[in-house]
């Protein structure tokens, strides 16, 4: 049997549509991994838009039931407005949207009071002065949320390449699969690849490179550690002796070229003040050095007891 579409003319006989529950759509920022950022679910403020669009079907003389049906929407999206742009915490701060809360909150009381009465008159039609009222406060909440929408500050942060990009933000070091990390449990790596795949995620190409030599010389310590069986030795830490030191403990020569080719051809050029590291560079890096870490963990892995 076809279904049939939905249609507002009751005379059609079908039933008219019901809004979905903002409750459906979940929270409406959501916490990114270890930061203070918060991911924008823009889908929930159009259905919160459509649902105020929804009091302008109310009009004077509307008997009792359509007003309930009318008002239901519009009261659930304004409370789960206030209630997301609250603070979630003694610690958190509410969504810099003052003027919109305090005007959304007049709507809702209103509309509250107007559904409370609606319950106890039932006979008693929509009256012109209460239409104006929950009109004019539609209105300047529609205002007020338009002014203050932009203290929200939604950016839209485009994939660099093949990444994804919540995975870049919350997890770079997970290009790595669990058998290589399991060997590489350096909080000082991990937290340097995390902030490298960040650092590219929000196009600080410099930032991404620097953090992620870094990471590759934790590794690179720690590998010598390994093959030498003891503590790094020597006062002086840097790439140029970690290769060295890594080449006399019998480290694979395909390693050794590999971190010699990055230090003279990426790693040092761009330590020096003068040089930037472009958004097209930086990838094309973070992927060298990954390849490298992957073959310097395959290695430890042998070597771990």
């Amino acid at each position: 049997m076809q279904e049939l579409p939905a249609c507002k003319n009751e005379e059609c006989g079908v039933p008219l549509p019901t809004r979905r529950s903002p409750k459906l759509y979940g929270p409406w920022f959501v916490p990114l991994k270890d930061c203070t950022l918060k991911e924008t679910n823009i889908s929930v403020f159009y259905q919160l838009g459509a649902a105020i669009k929804d009091l302008a079907d109310l009009h004077a003389g509307m008997d009792t039931a359509e007003q309930v049906l009318k008002l239901v929407g519009p009261a659930e999206w304004l409370q789960y407005f206030l209630s997301e742009t609250d603070a979630t915490d003694a610690e958190s701060e509410p969504v810099p949207m003052p003027d919109s809360r305090m005007s959304a909150k007049l709507l809702l009381d209103t509309i509250n009071i107007l559904s409370a009465s609606v319950r106890t008159e039932v006979q008693r039609p929509l009256s012109l002065e209460r239409l104006r009222l929950i009109w004019m406060l539609r209105d300047r909440f529609e205002k007020d949320f338009e002014r203050e929408r932009q203290n929200i500050q939604v950016f839209t942060i485009l994939p660099k390449g093949i990444y994804d990009t919540r995975a870049l933000i919350e997890n770079a070091e997970k290009k790595f699969s669990r058998k290589v990390l399991r060997v590489l449990p350096f909080p000082q790596a991990i937290y340097d690849l995390q902030q490298a795949g960040r650092c590219l995620a929000f196009e600080i190409p410099t930032a991404c490179a620097f953090h992620t030599c870094r990471a590759t010389e934790a590794i690179m310590l720690r590998y010598y550690e390994l093959l030498a069986g003891k503590q790094w030795p020597f006062a002086k830490r840097d790439w140029k002796i970690y290769v060295e030191q890594l080449v006399k403990a019998g480290a694979p020569q395909k390693i050794a070229r590999r971190l010699e080719e990055i230090r003279e051809f990426d790693r040092n050029p761009y330590i020096h003040p003068e040089q930037n590291v472009t958004l097209e560079e930086a990838p094309a890096l973070f992927e060298l050095c990954g390849g490298v870490i992957l073959q310097m963990a395959q290695e430890m892995e042998k070597l771990s007891p």
